[in-house]
């Protein structure tokens, strides 16, 4: 089958775009309207076979987890922003071991989570790979001008909030199954409590000292205050591992109370895991004051762990 055969197939069988596609998929580009007083929100994410999920062997990860999991990713990501997702496009790049049935099981698995997520697919692009297969989406998404939140913005005074629980993303499967907090990030956005956010995927306190150093303020972290996915887990898999997709959020200390009080998310636990404080050089430091995340021991890096993974 040729490219452009498996995507006129593959639209044919999608939902039809809605009125804001003006342009809809078949051309270079598809083209969309913004509504006034909106954010248009972008961002990419990639998961590569046999780095982000296990690939080939009796082991090999079932074709839709993987689709579903390169947009779940994206999802997180238009939650730390207290955004809606839109419209996404997705690329892949297949060895000769990979089949366009695969490659069809990958994009039912995109196509599923989407409609869970209202998320329409207008665009793609295939590719051949020499070894391992690589699957990258785009997506779109809005948020209102006055409530999208940045890493940048938290204050000396403002908590440190966690959604969720953290560590053995990969040994208890949750890095195929998390669902991404998308109804947690817009409450957050909307409750006007909010001051910084980002999403967790390359380890809690990885994260937690982007979102520190963004907004130029040191942070002082309780590990025991952090909520671990099994009784099993241990505090330095639950700090370093990644892959937990939840959200980290500054939030102001003369509403926090309020916030966490008025948490709708039951089956979600909202955490006070520290606090900005002034007076030292932005990062994250423990409750004595001693820094944590030193080059190296943070969490999961993808340029320092390809010198370990050539």
């Amino acid at each position: 089958m040729t490219e452009d055969r498996f995507f006129q197939e593959l639209f044919a069988r999608l939902p039809r775009p809605p009125g804001g596609v003006v342009v809809p998929p078949g051309d270079d580009c598809a083209a969309v309207t913004v509504p006034e007083g909106r954010l248009l929100l972008f961002a990419v994410d990639q998961v590569v076979g046999g780095r982000h999920y296990v690939a080939h062997g009796p082991a090999d990860t079932p074709p839709r987890l993987v689709g579903r999991k390169v947009l779940a990713r994206n999802l997180s990501d238009v939650a730390a922003m207290g955004g809606t997702p839109t419209y996404c496009v997705v690329s892949a790049a297949l060895p000769p071991q990979r089949s366009e049935g695969w490659l069809n099981e990958v994009l039912d698995g995109v196509v599923a989570l989407a409609a869970e997520y209202g998320v329409h697919m207008i665009g793609g692009d295939l590719s051949a790979a020499p070894h391992d297969e690589v699957v990258s989406l785009a997506i779109l998404g809005e948020v209102e001008a006055a409530r999208v939140c940045r890493r940048g913005g938290a204050r000396a005074g403002d908590l440190l909030l966690a959604t969720g629980r953290f560590g053995d993303s990969f040994p208890s499967g949750h890095h195929l199954s998390f669902v991404p907090r998308l109804r947690e990030g817009q409450w957050l956005a909307g409750s006007g409590a909010v001051t910084a956010m980002i999403d967790v995927s390359d380890g809690l306190l990885l994260d937690a000292s982007r979102l520190a150093r963004a907004s130029g303020q040191a942070v002082a972290l309780h590990p025991e205050r952090v909520p671990l996915r099994t009784p099993q887990t241990s505090l330095a898999a639950a700090l370093h591992d990644g892959e937990d997709y939840e959200l980290l959020a500054a939030v102001r200390r003369d509403r926090a109370e309020a916030l966490l009080a008025g948490w709708p998310f039951g089956d979600v636990p909202l955490t006070a895991l520290g606090e900005f404080v002034p007076g030292r050089e932005p990062g994250v430091y423990d409750g004595r004051g001693a820094r944590l995340d030193t080059r190296g021991q943070a969490g999961y890096d993808h340029l320092q762990g390809r010198e370990a993974n050539p």
